[in-house]
């Protein structure tokens, strides 16, 4: 979901609790369980020491006319690893990202390594395409928040979709809300997002789906819209995780590649405009 849940991933919001509804009442809102349970349970994964295994894919597609053609351009990406909680938080990522697209097919996956405002990529072919006993690329990010850290959701994502959605089988839920809604931006543009959430009979979250359809701003012809798809699954909650960064001797910033070797490395994998 890293594609537009960025920005998402912050300390756990206040959460007011209700009462849960009888048995015999009827199910028609999940408003109710927005403050309950399932939030609950995720707010208490949330600690130092422990983590989560995901699965997600992801693809964006952009619909454009261009000199009166119509055009189409899609980018997929699959990423599975594990994330360390910190306080109320993700503390650390350790993830697998292949890409692909519809023009340049797949290319080849590689692994980073997230903490704080750093990461670090490789795989077998970066590594060979750096300097000896280097093995690791390391970049920093100029933003406030570690983007790769936005994988995964925030109790406060689950109390928003909670609030904005119904039950449609036990364990299930399905809703829809604005794209400036769903970002918390008011500028996040003209759009639309539909989202399902699955769990677990602990109250825990196994999947979350959200799709979400955005607009050129009026007067725009940039494209002519843009989808966004994101399937993420979590599995072994509370299972103990410790991920670190590489040891620095294995390390190279990315500023200190030659021209040459950052052309290397791109092509073996490393993503061209950085892994954030």
């Amino acid at each position: 979901m890293k594609l537009f849940l960025a920005g998402l991933v912050a300390a756990a919001a206040a959460m007011s609790t209700v009462a849960v509804p009888a048995q015999s009442a009827p199910v028609a809102s999940a408003q109710a369980a927005a403050s309950a349970d399932p939030v609950k349970a995720l707010k208490a994964q949330l600690v130092a020491g422990k983590g989560v295994k995901i699965t997600e894919t992801s693809s964006i597609t952009v619909d454009a006319t261009i000199d009166g053609q119509s055009m189409q351009v899609k980018v997929s990406t699959r990423t599975a690893g594990a994330l360390a909680f910190g306080k109320g938080k993700v503390a650390a990522a350790d993830l697998r990202v292949r890409m692909s697209s519809r023009v340049n097919g797949s290319r080849p996956s590689y692994r980073v390594v997230a903490e704080g405002r750093n990461a670090y990529v490789t795989n077998p072919g970066i590594a060979k395409a750096l300097p000896s006993g280097r093995s690791w690329v390391h970049e920093k990010t100029s933003e406030r928040e570690n983007s790769i850290l936005t994988n995964g959701i925030t109790p406060a994502d689950l109390q928003f979709m909670l609030k904005n959605s119904t039950m449609v089988t036990t364990g299930e839920y399905e809703g829809t809300a604005s794209l400036v809604d769903f970002q918390q931006d008011k500028n996040a543009g003209e759009g639309t997002v539909e989202f399902r959430l699955y769990f677990d009979k602990n109250n825990l979250l196994t999947r979350t789906v959200v799709n979400s359809t955005t607009y050129p701003d009026e007067g725009s012809s940039a494209y002519d819209q843009m989808i966004f798809r994101t399937d993420t699954r979590y599995s072994g909650w509370g299972a103990k995780v410790k991920i670190t960064a590489p040891a620095a001797a294995k390390v190279i910033s990315e500023k200190k590649l030659n021209a040459k070797t950052r052309k290397a490395v791109v092509k073996a994998g490393y993503p061209d405009g950085g892994p954030f």
